[in-house]
């Protein structure tokens, strides 16, 4: 047995063959290990942010970053410690983007006029309309699509899962790519969309 956090948690008999397997870029052996631990991730990021979706999303991103990083598992001794770490540091950024999301929450709705939660109208407002066009235009087909699906008709993503005959899975993660590129272009191009680019970063965490 060993310990990471307040979780302790077994080692698979064949651990360090399945994370050679990954590192060669088995998905079989991924699975296999994303089961093992998920919940133990999963508890400690609920733990901290207090957030059922919040916690889902953090599971997704840990585990993506063990995929994008898979070709270093080899040389990892100590997988749990080390997945442990990557949870951690992970949440800690989470903690200081929602801390921000919530101050700036405060500060936007005194900027947007009453009854308006669209952050295309608020774009408008703010004469960034232009801007948010572009870093929309800069989406996939299918990223666009989902977006304007989800922001524009408020569509959920099992709906959308069903209508373009794709799964739940992969429409979050068209979701949170198109977050990202939206947030990133209006950060790179505008010191004036503060508000905003935090804002986004907390509808990509909190999207369902």
């Amino acid at each position: 047995m060993k310990q990471a956090g307040d979780h302790t948690i077994s080692i698979l008999p064949n651990e360090k063959e399945l994370l050679s397997r990954i590192a060669a870029g088995d998905e079989t052996a991924f699975r296999k290990i994303y089961d093992r631990y998920r919940r133990k991730i999963y508890a400690y990021a609920l733990r901290l942010t207090e957030s059922e979706s919040i916690a889902d999303d953090i599971i997704q991103d840990v585990f993506m970053k063990v995929w994008i990083n898979r070709e270093s598992l080899e040389s990892v001794s100590n997988f749990n410690a080390w997945l442990h770490t990557i949870a951690r540091n992970h949440i800690a950024d989470v903690m200081k983007i929602l801390a921000k999301a919530r101050l700036s929450h405060q500060q936007w709705a005194q900027a947007v006029p009453a009854g308006s939660n669209n952050v295309e109208e608020a774009m408008a407002d703010k004469e960034n309309q232009q801007l948010l066009h572009q870093a929309l235009n800069r989406l996939s087909p299918q990223q666009r699509l989902i977006y304007q699906l989800t922001r524009h008709e408020g569509s959920k993503h099992a709906e959308i899962a069903g209508q373009l005959n794709i799964s739940r899975h992969t429409v979050k993660t068209h979701l949170v790519h198109a977050l990202r590129s939206i947030r990133n272009y209006l950060q790179f191009h505008s010191d004036h969309v503060l508000l905003l680019v935090i804002l986004l970063r907390a509808i990509e965490l909190l999207s369902y």
